[in-house]
């Protein structure tokens, strides 16, 4: 007996891909979280060893949980609208995100900073709005921190290459 992913098993058996996705959890948000924060350490050049400024610190950890919301929602959209032609990896998720949202045009979509993105997508980074593992674990990571936050978001900050590579999806 062959071994199918689930995708080619819908296809096998004869059910369309696209027609009912099934409940998936996305995994692997506390190594993603981890990841992230150390990105944006870096990045700003806030030392998380020896003398830590507590306050940098707090917009390092608050930095990381934005982006991981992000990455939340762009691996949900995967998810969602991915097919096995086109399974929508790194930017490409987002890219799509917005052009089904508002209906853009590509040239203006990829012209956006992350600045920018955070801004358009505002009302879907809530962490009660995220799938249930990442709003768990960045619920509790931010009940730690108070909301201080960089004043500026920079490009360089977000790595959507950690998301693809650390995040999975299990049906539950």
């Amino acid at each position: 007996m062959p071994v199918f992913s689930p995708l080619q098993a819908r296809w096998y058996l004869g059910s369309s891909p696209t027609a009912k996705k099934e409940i998936v959890m996305l995994k692997g948000f506390a190594h993603l979280f981890e990841k992230t924060k150390e990105h944006v350490a870096q990045v700003r050049n806030v030392k998380n060893t020896g003398f830590i400024d507590k306050a940098a610190m707090s917009c390092v950890y608050n930095r990381a949980i934005q982006l991981c919301a992000l990455d939340a929602v762009i691996a949900q959209h995967r998810v969602e609208v991915g097919n096995r032609f086109n399974d929508l990896r790194g930017k490409s998720a987002l890219h799509h995100k917005l052009l089904t949202k508002y209906k853009w045009p590509l040239a203006e979509i990829h012209s956006l900073t992350l600045s920018d993105v955070l801004l358009a997508l505002h009302d879907e980074l809530s962490l009660e709005s995220l799938p249930a593992e990442a709003s768990r674990i960045l619920t509790s990571i931010s009940r730690e921190h108070p909301p201080v936050i960089f004043p500026d978001i920079t490009d360089e900050e977000w790595n959507p290459e950690f998301a693809e590579k650390l995040l999975y999806n299990s049906v539950d």
